[in-house]
């Protein structure tokens, strides 16, 4: 692999250059062959950047930029490394990814060196087949959401901080979704929106949730933190209709998003209660028609001027990369950002810098056909402009 980058204009909104630096960066190859799919950046304790993508499919990439965008090196990963979620986790100075095993189908939890990427495996267990989703608890551990292929059952297991189980359920799908699974996962079907999260109950206990195979549909479950047995389900119609993102709010509330035979729906504030049996068809929610049928949608949350915001990253059926924000505290929008003008633009995740501004990542296409990384990067200024 060889990577050349294209570098833009520095401001992204051609205004004045305000304090803080402010780039796109595409991130081109010579071969006519290599696809990228980007799934999460993240910033090294220097400021530099570290890109987690897939290519051919489901193989691991890793590429690490300077704090100016400017290209430093990559890698991938060998086998059996495969599958790689869309996130990059940070602990201690640290930064880690899970993946599974091309062979055996296990989870492998491995920490990258910032020095040229190579991975250290911390974590195995091949009892967690096709990992699908994972979050890290609030006490250093994981939890992960996987797929037994033999019972036909969503599973998920917490780990300890020290890489011990603390217990793992099993929640019957009762039919066998093998092979959406595997399309899902090597990118020759329907991307599907797994993931899991931690909210902050009524009480003074929290939960856990998770979206998966649960009751022959994609549905947002909710359980017990201290064992996972199931509490709620917000059920969805098979495939077709279902909660493609959530994110819970420091007041107990959650913000999702739902796609519905493939209309999303943006929901910035809503009152979820975790021991009910509801579904996502009944939730009342704002029809964006301009998002794209299959796109994305990231849900994060940023303490921005003593305010809690709420935004939302995704594309356009115009294939323009969008961000939405919301006032946490009423659910009211803020802004809306449009980034990317000559080429088609594919969101893949979006992160806070230590700047004050915002990393965006998304996926281009050179020429209107290679697919490549790109990197937008927003001054604190630009983040606030688009609040206030």
């Amino acid at each position: 692999m060889s990577l050349l980058y294209l570098s833009s204009a520095c401001d992204i909104r051609e205004n004045e250059i305000e304090p803080g630096i402010s780039f796109t960066k595409i991130y081109n190859s010579s071969s006519f062959t290599e696809v990228y799919d980007p799934l999460d950046v993240a910033m090294f304790s220097d400021s530099s950047y570290l890109v987690l993508a897939a290519t051919e499919a489901w193989n691991v990439y890793l590429m690490k930029a300077n704090h100016e965008g400017d290209f430093e090196w990559e890698i991938e990963l060998p086998e059996p490394f495969v599958n790689p979620l869309p996130a990059l986790y940070q602990q201690n100075n640290n930064l880690y990814l899970v993946c599974m095993d091309e062979f055996q189908l296990g989870t492998y939890i491995l920490q990258i060196n910032p020095d040229g990427g190579d991975a250290e495996v911390v974590y195995q267990n091949n009892a967690i087949s096709y990992p699908l989703a994972a979050i890290q608890t609030a006490e250093g551990g994981w939890l992960i959401q996987g797929y037994n292929r033999e019972s036909r059952k969503t599973t998920l297991t917490k780990v300890t901080a020290d890489f011990t189980q603390a217990w793992k359920q099993e929640y019957d799908i009762l039919e066998d979704v093998e092979e959406r699974i595997i399309k899902h996962l090597t990118r020759t079907g329907t991307r599907l929106p797994f993931f899991n999260g931690y909210a902050q109950g009524g009480g003074n206990s929290g939960f856990y949730y998770f979206n998966g195979f649960n009751n022959y549909t994609m549905s947002l479950t909710f359980v017990n933190a201290a064992d996972g047995e199931p509490l709620g389900i917000m059920n969805g119609f098979r495939d077709l209709g279902y909660i493609n993102a959530a994110h819970s709010l420091r007041d107990g509330s959650f913000a999702l998003s739902k796609n519905s035979y493939g209309d999303n729906y943006l929901i910035p504030m809503l009152d979820v209660n975790e021991r009910a049996i509801s579904s996502s068809s009944d939730l009342e929610a704002n029809h964006f028609p301009e998002i794209d049928a299959r796109a994305p949608i990231i849900i994060k949350t940023y303490e921005l001027q003593g305010r809690e915001i709420i935004f939302y990253a995704t594309h356009s059926k115009s294939k323009r990369i969008m961000l939405y924000a919301y006032d946490a505290s009423d659910g009211s929008l803020l802004g809306v950002e449009y980034l990317g003008q000559t080429s088609p633009y594919e969101i893949g995740n979006i992160t806070a810098t230590a700047d004050g501004g915002m990393m965006v990542l998304g996926k281009t296409y050179v020429a209107g056909r290679f697919p490549r990384i790109c990197l937008f990067k927003l001054t604190k200024v630009e983040v606030l402009n688009l609040i206030n």
